[in-house]
């Protein structure tokens, strides 16, 4: 077994609710986000809407990820200036935040690398709509093409099931696409700081809910003639095959047209040359997770050993 292997078949939980800590993980993950990639400069002393944030910098403070700075220069704060005069201080990352950012932000990028194949599943056929990617990416169509045959009614979406299957938190990579999509980026004319209010009070916890409760079970898709174990890991196997197929085909395809890399309009990194990690993960994709050692968002391991591990 290798160091990074996880417990597989978990049961998928019966509720999918976060609990009032478990929130402040991710609304803190995100604050801490915004502050790392100089999306925003929060002073310190927090207004309005703001207020709603109070406990996510508390949270980041008390774990020392951010230190309050003295700021000279003027600069937007969410929407207004302000100069010496006005505000004194702001918070600043640390190298240690920065590396936490970094941390999920490769979890992410390996979880679209090794899951979105399961996004498009023909459970009928046993047909993995990515299987065509490479035939439709180098259509003269490119991504007209491939999205239309996305839409088409026969795939179901596994990620969730899969993940839980394997121990992952699909609430966490919920999350991080709503980040990623910047689906709370303060815009410069919210000087009322709307998005925190979307981000602490509660309505974006529905939409993920939403999502997690109108996924399949994993112990659900057995018949009579196999188990929900014996799909669910057949599922997971076939679809590292057809990542690793299309991977060959690309490049191979690449090499003979001298190509590289970022010329074919929608080549995404997925398909990459892997490195040595992710050939473990082929070859057994059921209890292999990946590149990175997998820590839950809302275990206190995360934020402690978050910058060590990468």
């Amino acid at each position: 077994m290798k160091d990074n292997e996880l417990e597989v078949g978990q049961a998928t939980p019966q509720m999918w609710t976060l609990s009032e800590d478990e929130k402040l993980n991710f609304q803190s993950l995100y604050i801490l986000y915004l502050i790392t990639e100089d999306k925003v400069q929060f002073p310190n002393f927090l207004a309005g809407r703001l207020k709603y944030i109070q406990k996510a910098i508390d949270f980041l403070e008390d774990k020392r990820f951010i230190v309050q700075k003295e700021e000279y220069d003027e600069k937007k704060v969410l929407g207004f200036t302000y100069s010496k005069s006005d505000i004194s201080y702001v918070y600043e990352a640390t190298d240690e935040a920065r590396q936490v950012v970094k941390s999920y932000r490769d979890r992410y990028r390996e979880y679209i690398k090794l899951y979105d194949v399961y996004a498009y599943v023909d459970p009928e056929q046993g047909k993995f709509a990515m299987s065509k990617y490479k035939k439709y990416m180098l259509k003269g169509s490119g991504k007209t093409a491939w999205w239309d045959y996305l839409n088409d009614e026969r795939w179901e979406d596994y990620r969730i099931p899969v993940s839980v299957y394997k121990g992952l938190d699909p609430r966490e990579f919920i999350f991080f696409s709503f980040i990623e999509e910047g689906r709370f980026m303060p815009e410069d004319d919210d000087n009322e700081h709307e998005w925190a209010e979307v981000l602490f009070l509660g309505k974006i916890w529905d939409e993920m809910y939403l999502i997690l409760e109108s996924a399949p079970r994993w112990e659900d898709l057995g018949d009579d003639d196999y188990t929900s174990e014996e799909i669910v890991e057949t599922i997971i196997q076939e679809g590292a095959e057809v990542i690793k197929d299309q991977r060959k085909k690309l490049n191979s395809f690449i090499k003979q047209q001298n190509l590289v890399i970022g010329q074919i309009e929608g080549l995404e990194e997925l398909y990459l040359e892997e490195d040595q990690e992710e050939e473990y993960y082929f070859e057994d994709p059921v209890y292999y997770h990946g590149m990175h050692q997998y820590t839950p968002l809302g275990d206190p391991l995360f934020w402690l050993t978050a910058a060590i591990i990468i």
